[in-house]
């Protein structure tokens, strides 16, 4: 399980949501009690992407960290159920050769107004098939927060990422206040030497379900939206 820093929770995508915990039994708990539960709990959630972003390395121009919040391969709008497209030019950060043995692959996020988060929603990359040189997809990565003094306000570390989701992978915590900057760090990927990077992230105001709870809420239409910039 990955390890919370300075506080945080994380919410394991492999893991049921903390509101099932000290419920009844799981053979008396019905559907509707558990979409009524995730009702309540995402009453107010909100998806959001980042309104700039830099990266500490990019393989080209085509390739930029700015393809990553712009919904460049999703519809318009999408959601975080929604499967993005195959690797092309212009809609995934694919970083320089050498950058995570350089320590420099990684991004940073920012908002303009300070946002409260609780979710970090991931479209890995889907360089397999693809590229000459496959497994660019992130495997292990950190999370830091920071106020818009650019004080530390909350990191999440050692979280692990599925390489074989082609929709977004949530990676939920206790939410933080305030943030106006994420750091986005890759610590390893499944098999490249080389390059790493991913396709698509957004952002959740709450703490969001495992995926298997939010099919229920899609199918309640629950399920935020963002619209392509």
């Amino acid at each position: 399980m990955p390890n919370p820093g300075n506080g945080a929770v994380v919410l394991c995508a492999a893991h049921l949501p903390e509101i099932t915990r000290e419920s009844p039994p799981m053979h008396t708990i019905t559907v509707s009690a558990i979409a009524a539960a995730l009702l309540a709990a995402s009453a107010q959630a909100a998806l959001f992407q980042p309104d700039s972003a830099t990266a500490g390395s990019e393989f080209s121009g085509s390739y930029d960290i700015g393809n990553t919040i712009d919904g460049s391969g999703l519809p318009s709008p999408f959601t975080t159920l929604d499967v993005h497209g195959t690797y092309v030019v212009n809609n995934h950060w694919t970083t320089q050769r050498g950058a995570l043995a350089a320590g420099n692959a990684f991004a940073d996020f920012f908002f303009d107004t300070p946002k409260t988060v609780g979710t970090f929603y991931l479209w890995n990359h889907l360089s397999n098939n693809i590229a000459s040189d496959p497994g660019y997809a992130v495997t292990l990565f950190n999370l830091e927060l920071f106020d818009a003094a650019d004080d530390p306000i909350g990191s999440i570390t050692d979280l692990v990422a599925d390489p074989d989701v082609f929709s977004a992978q949530a990676f939920g915590f206790a939410p933080i206040d305030n943030v106006s900057r994420v750091r986005f760090t890759i610590l390893n990927n499944n098999g490249s030497p080389d390059l790493t990077g991913v396709a698509e992230v957004a952002f959740d105001t709450l703490r969001i379900p495992t995926p298997a709870s939010a099919a229920l809420l899609a199918t309640a239409g629950l399920i935020g939206t963002c619209r392509r910039r």
